[in-house]
């Protein structure tokens, strides 16, 4: 578990997020759909981050739009960088609340978090 201060890994992000869709706590209810999916977005932040530190540093000071446009070719997996692309897109609709709008479902934040795990996989693979 980690410590205030420590730096943030994107599988514990994923983790908690998971966590969260578990529980089932009447004190959450409501709640934890978007904070999955903020969970979620900073798993992939921190995982850019982190590829970023790996391969291109100056690719930190970029827009995210940006940096999900150089994803594939960075990772060398067009694929991959297309789902991630598709599930930040789907994350910053969830995590901006908007009176009108439902939270995301249960399979979407699944879906969502698999993504944000197979990105933080592929950034580790590149550390080596």
């Amino acid at each position: 578990m980690p410590v205030a201060g420590d730096p943030v890994d994107a599988y514990d992000l994923v983790s908690a997020a998971r966590d969260l869709i578990r529980v089932d706590d009447r004190s959450t209810a409501g709640l934890w759909p978007r904070a999955s999916a903020m969970l979620c977005r900073q798993a992939i932040e921190a995982s850019l981050d982190d590829l970023w530190g790996l391969r291109c540093p100056a690719m930190r000071e970029t827009s995210t739009k940006c940096q999900l446009l150089c994803l594939g070719d960075f990772l060398h997996d067009v694929e991959l960088a297309g789902r991630v692309s598709a599930t930040w897109d789907g994350l910053s609709r969830a995590c901006h609340v908007r009176v009108y709008e439902l939270a995301p479902t249960v399979e979407e934040l699944q879906s969502w978090l698999e993504g944000a795990w197979e990105l933080a996989d592929a950034v580790a693979r590149q550390g080596g």
